[in-house]
């Protein structure tokens, strides 16, 4: 991809969200964990835990609070505590999908943190994660361990990984446009992986 691969490059992304007010930078953690909501819930309908579409519900009250400028419907601390309890731990099989279902419950925390205390880190952390899921993937089907600068770049070019960075750097463009509303609505037409993606990720371990 020559100079056009993009790189996640963290204070970058710090220092973009830095610069964007809260609400702004609320979204953009949002956007990412709505974006990786569909592995969660595949994930979640795998293990049978009852709290299929849970997650989804947490987001869509996080964008409530975001379009209405309201955060004072529900009680935060309480609910980042329910997602902290989601998150598969390490005893919890399931391969590549409970990884990412991890990174996305993650997202979704830190979005949740972003809101309860504005620093520019938490949303920075969500949209790491987000980046974190697509680069385990593509370790995982390519096999590829980036161990020298040669495969680090190969690994960088692979498709899942520039697809991500791609649309947090398009997230970042219409948050300094201020258009919070064709955000989400691209968040949701355009999840992290496919349903076709997230079916054969379920067999890989």
């Amino acid at each position: 991809m020559g100079d056009s691969t993009f790189s996640y490059d963290k204070q970058f992304q710090l220092s973009a969200l830095a610069a964007l007010p809260p609400s702004a930078r609320l979204a953009c953690a949002a956007a990412a964990a709505t974006r990786l909501m569909p592995a969660c819930e595949r994930f979640a309908s795998i293990q049978s835990t009852g709290k299929e579409g849970r997650a989804r519900e947490i987001v869509a009250e996080l964008w409530q609070a975001i379009l209405t400028g309201d955060a004072g419907q529900q009680p935060w601390p309480a609910i980042l505590d329910e997602v902290m309890a989601m998150i598969p731990g390490p005893e919890v099989e399931g391969g590549l999908l409970a990884q990412i279902a991890e990174d996305a419950l993650a997202a979704l925390a830190y979005a949740i943190r972003c809101l309860l205390v504005d620093e520019p880190s938490q949303a920075e952390w969500a949209v790491a994660r987000e980046y974190d899921s697509a680069d385990q993937a593509a370790i995982r089907l390519t096999g590829v361990v980036p161990d020298t600068p040669k495969k680090e770049a190969r690994l960088l070019a692979h498709p899942l990984i520039q697809r991500a960075l791609g649309r947090q750097r398009a997230d970042l463009a219409l948050l300094r446009q201020g258009d919070v509303a064709e955000l989400l609505r691209q968040a949701v037409a355009n999840p992290s992986f496919t349903e076709q993606e997230l079916a054969g990720f379920s067999s890989v371990k």
